[in-house]
């Protein structure tokens, strides 16, 4: 057996130094407590291609090493996090090796905010700032040697401390030496240079900017100066000269105030080859300055960025390294990429995305060709298979059908086009997919057993007024206006307004923002809490859901009829939550289980595909089969169910549990296990017995709690028509936000 990945999705963190380019055109961004290796060329669309797991919390910076060393152009990182680990990660035998830096007067306290790394002759230099430790912490490893810790600067004086938010190190190619500029708490910017016996001494501190400086970058000049561009929440961007004068002298002057942002700018970004400058912001907008000769100004050469929808602007953009590209993240974390054609025209391109907070439930469509995707950070995503001609297929996000103002609790897929969805609200709301999404799921998946009945009388999507939670359908391009309330006193506020179109490719995120969302067209009500958890049957004829709860009168499960959304029935055994929930593929029988073989909070259970056994996991780390004992005297407390096996123990807790769609070898269940530490396990059960075949670890699975995982309904890959019984996807989420998708090779 062997097991890859297929598909990862997951947002960058909300930090402005998360993400960056290598001169190679890969990203690396912090994602939770990882770090992802993004690659925009690969395949049709683009593809995480690593999972770096070292830090146990945040991570808050990502920087590749820039220069050379004695071998070229290493591809190798450094990143810093809220643990406090600055971590080196050294590129070798197409794998990342985690180097730690340790300061052992202060070993654990600080969390880092920002690193930078260099390769200066036959040394690595590597330099980071935590904001709470007023000091800036410099390693330096020699060839063959380990690192060190160099120096410990302080900002500030002893009584007034200041902290660093911004810093960049490079070559000041005249004197060969290391430069360092930081950004202060105090609106300046601190010019460090090193000196020939390895010391730092301050050369300058730049005055100019009226609020905190958020982000530097020096760009080497052909006659050997430096220009150094530093943007400022006082929404301005100053380019500084560094030139040496006659006596060897580094003089620093101001050379330019570029002025064109109409709010805090995070991030600015030199084009090395063509000396233009690239500035992202938080007004949603980002900048490409060229200098005009004939003026002798520097003038707004392109402007691209986010139109409409809930956003909240860019942490920060990047040139890619054939300078045809810019990519930009944006505060809840999207990706942003605009290509320049032959025209010179910017247009966006395919780009991966995902959740930016935890993913709480996954759900494949009935037959397989796409994923449901819930989460706290109030959406719901679906993730579908795409490819171009000639190139590999890979995975995006092709709608978001839901934009909560809750956090998502969980889904139960009816149909192909239905779904119903919990939040922490006592109603539970059912979705169908409107035209549009038909459509265009239609062209970008090659399908053609889509379920579109008649599109004449479906909506042709949906939009939300400004003060409400529910997506209304639009069937017209007409009647917007009915949904969208008239400001008298503002005749064009800023609302979300629908706009049906044709897609070729997978959308980008103001279109997945306002243009994917579904109409919704039932709530459920009855629950006296915050739903927890629903399943659907496989026949898509009954929805049951259960709420939050402290006693048995509240922890009632409800089985609902979908073909008229009435209530069927009010099973009552629990005394608390019923956490989850799955029917049987006969649609015979549900499970929530309560038993005496658990001791602790049982998290999750699961259907073998012949209905005939199911297993539960639970927190002390048990994973227990059973069968239903047809026809025999119900005894308690198991009732018509007995366990076929001794429970099968595990050092971590049983949190997610599925089974595969069918036998494989013959006569044997496949079952996947995931873990409260993020591992995944894949068990085989041959004449009921427990046997490990393989096992995910924390790079290849999750660093966090496994929420939920299911088998894809089929053998095969998504995106292929033809079967091929020697393959299986499986699809997790975690708490680490991300969504995995992995191929099993039987």
């Amino acid at each position: 057996m062997y097991v890859r990945n297929c598909y990862i999705s997951s947002n960058c963190n909300q930090t402005p130094t998360a993400a960056d380019c290598s001169s190679f055109n890969k990203i690396a961004y912090g994602s939770c407590n990882s770090v992802l290796i993004y690659d925009p060329q690969y395949g049709s669309g683009g593809k995480v291609v690593h999972t770096l797991i070292g830090h146990t919390k945040r991570v808050n910076s990502v920087r590749w090493l820039r220069g050379r060393d004695m071998y070229g152009y290493p591809q190798d990182l450094v990143s810093g996090g809220t643990d406090g680990n600055v971590i080196v990660w050294v590129h070798q035998d197409k794998k990342y090796y985690p180097v730690f830096l340790k300061d052992n007067h202060y070993p654990d306290i600080f969390s880092v905010n920002i690193v930078d790394g260099y390769y200066k002759d036959q040394q690595t230099v590597i330099c980071s700032v935590s904001m709470n430790e007023y000091s800036l912490r410099i390693w330096r490893k020699e060839l063959g040697k380990e690192f060190h810790l160099q120096h410990r600067l302080a900002f500030g004086l002893t009584t007034n401390p200041t902290f660093c938010v911004g810093l960049r190190m490079c070559i000041y190619p005249k004197q060969n030496n290391l430069i360092i500029a930081c950004a202060l708490d105090n609106s300046k910017v601190e010019i460090l240079i090193e000196k020939s016996d390895n010391t730092w001494n301050t050369i300058d501190k730049l005055s100019g900017h009226d609020d905190w400086v958020r982000g530097l970058d020096f760009c080497e000049l052909g006659n050997g100066d430096l220009l150094l561009a530093s943007c400022s929440q006082d929404s301005f961007i100053r380019l500084w000269r560094l030139t040496t004068l006659v006596n060897n002298e580094i003089k620093i002057y101001l050379e330019s105030v570029l002025a064109g942002h109409e709010g805090w700018v995070y991030s600015v970004n030199w084009n090395l080859e063509t000396k233009h400058l690239l500035s992202a912001s938080i007004d949603k907008t980002m900048i490409i300055w060229e200098f005009d000769k004939a003026s002798g100004l520097w003038l707004e050469k392109v402007r691209v960025g986010e139109v409409g929808g809930n956003t909240l602007g860019f942490y920060g953009g990047f040139f890619s390294p054939t300078s045809d590209e810019i990519i930009a993240y944006s505060y809840h974390g999207a990706f942003h990429i605009w290509s320049k054609n032959i025209n010179n025209v910017w247009d966006p391109a395919v780009t991966l995305g995902g959740h930016f907070d935890e993913v709480i439930d996954i759900s494949w469509e009935p037959k397989g060709e796409f994923l449901y995707s819930v989460s706290n950070d109030q959406t719901t995503r679906i993730h579908a298979p795409w490819q171009k001609p000639n190139r590999e297929i890979t995975w995006h996000e092709i709608a978001r059908p839901q934009v909560h103002g809750y956090g998502l609790s969980s889904i139960a897929v009816i149909s192909r086009n239905k779904f119903a969805a919990g939040a922490e609200e006592k109603i539970i709301r059912i979705f169908d997919a409107p035209e549009t999404f038909v459509k265009n799921l239609k062209r970008l998946c090659n399908l053609d057993d889509i379920e579109s009945n008649n599109l004449t009388f479906i909506p042709k999507g949906a939009s939300v007024p400004s003060l409400g939670l529910s997506n209304k359908a639009v069937f017209t391009n007409d009647n917007i206006d009915d949904i969208l309330p008239v400001d008298n006193k503002n005749p064009y506020p800023e609302e979300s307004h629908f706009v049906a179109q044709i897609l070729t490719e997978p959308p980008t995120e103001e279109t997945l923002l306002q243009n994917t969302l579904w109409p919704e067209t039932q709530k459920l009500y009855g629950h006296g809490y915050e739903i927890f958890s629903l399943a659907a049957s496989p026949d898509g004829k009954y929805l049951a859901s259960a709420c939050k709860s402290t006693k048995a009168s509240h922890a009632a499960i409800f089985i609902w009829d979908t073909s008229d959304w009435k209530q069927l029935q009010s099973l009552i055994s629990h005394n608390l939550t019923v956490v989850q929930m799955q029917f049987s593929p006969d649609s015979k029988s549900t499970t929530n289980k309560e038993t005496s073989i658990h001791t602790r909070i049982i998290w999750t259970c699961a259907w073998t595909h012949d209905s005939k056994y199911f297993a539960t996991g639970s927190r002390e780390g048990k994973l227990v089969l059973w069968i239903r004992n047809s026809g025999k005297e119900s005894v308690p407390p198991l009732g018509e169910v007995s366990k076929v096996s001794e429970p099968l123990d595990f050092p971590d807790s049983v949190t997610a549990v599925a089974f595969a769609p069918g036998f494989i070898y013959e006569l044997s269940y496949l079952v996947a296990v995931g873990f409260e530490k993020g591992t995944i396990e894949i068990l085989k059960i041959t004449n009921l017995q427990f046997e490990k075949v393989y096992q995910l670890d924390n790079e290849l699975a999750h660093h966090l709690t496994v929420k939920k995982l299911v088998f894809r309904p089929r053998f095969g890959k998504a995106g292929f028509k033809e079967e091929n019984q020697k393959l299986l996807q499986l699809a997790s989420c975690s708490s680490d936000t991300s969504v995995r998708i992995y191929n099993i090779s039987l």
